[in-house]
């Protein structure tokens, strides 16, 4: 379960040309929760993943996850927590070119203490999930834009994180492959996982269970 109370973030805090984009936010997401947090454009909805994924830091409230207050954990501490609960999907995949998909896959698990089994087999597991596991060996850069979103998918659940973020996952796709990946998301929060979406598109967050409104770094 996550739990934000009353959590601001300022960038440039205590500076001249401070910014606050986050404004007394509170927010519970249940384990196993759909959840959809839209809003416009400069709405707070990236800098609230950030915070909600261990990216970011904040200066006010509280974000606990699993009974841990990550307000004050040392950056170490911070990491391990990304690593190990949190799997995260961007809008322009951020995959590595140059690797294969497997390789892409594979990279979570080289920074995980957690002993889940042989790296090889979890990730072509996480493949198999996703639908790509006769593509392992093809080089990333010869994938189309759906194939590309389904390997960051693979990747965000190789660790087998609590919960899984994705920021705009549809944003870079076609009508068709934004509802084929909508439906992989559909899947994996069948099978248990918790998944938090940030969007702009109404037609991604009226597949989500739940619906939250962000605007001007407050939800409404």
């Amino acid at each position: 379960m996550l739990k934000i109370e009353n959590l601001t973030k300022t960038y440039n805090y205590k500076k001249s040309n401070a910014f606050t984009a986050l404004k007394d936010v509170s927010l519970e997401v249940e384990d196993g929760e759909m959840l959809a947090i839209i809003g416009k454009s400069g709405a707070g909805k990236s800098t609230l993943l950030h915070i909600i994924g261990c990216i970011d830091k904040f200066e006010k409230g509280s974000y606990i996850i699993d009974g841990t207050d990550v307000h004050s954990l040392s950056d170490n501490k911070l990491a391990k927590i990304r690593n190990e609960k949190v799997g995260i999907v961007m809008q322009d995949f951020a995959l590595i070119d140059e690797y294969s998909v497997i390789e892409n896959v594979m990279i979570p698990l080289n920074f995980s203490k957690k002993k889940l089994g042989k790296p090889k087999e979890l990730a072509m597991k996480a493949l198999e999930r996703v639908g790509l596991a006769n593509l392992a060996k093809k080089p990333v850069s010869k994938l189309s834009g759906g194939q590309k979103q389904r390997v960051a998918i693979a990747r965000a659940i190789v660790n087998d994180p609590s919960f899984i973020l994705a920021d705009e996952p549809t944003g870079a796709l076609d009508t068709k492959t934004s509802s084929e990946i909508m439906e992989l998301f559909t899947e994996l929060n069948k099978s248990g996982k918790t998944v938090i979406i940030i969007t702009h598109d109404l037609t991604v967050a009226d597949k989500c269970k739940r619906k939250v409104e962000i605007s001007d770094g407050r939800i409404i």
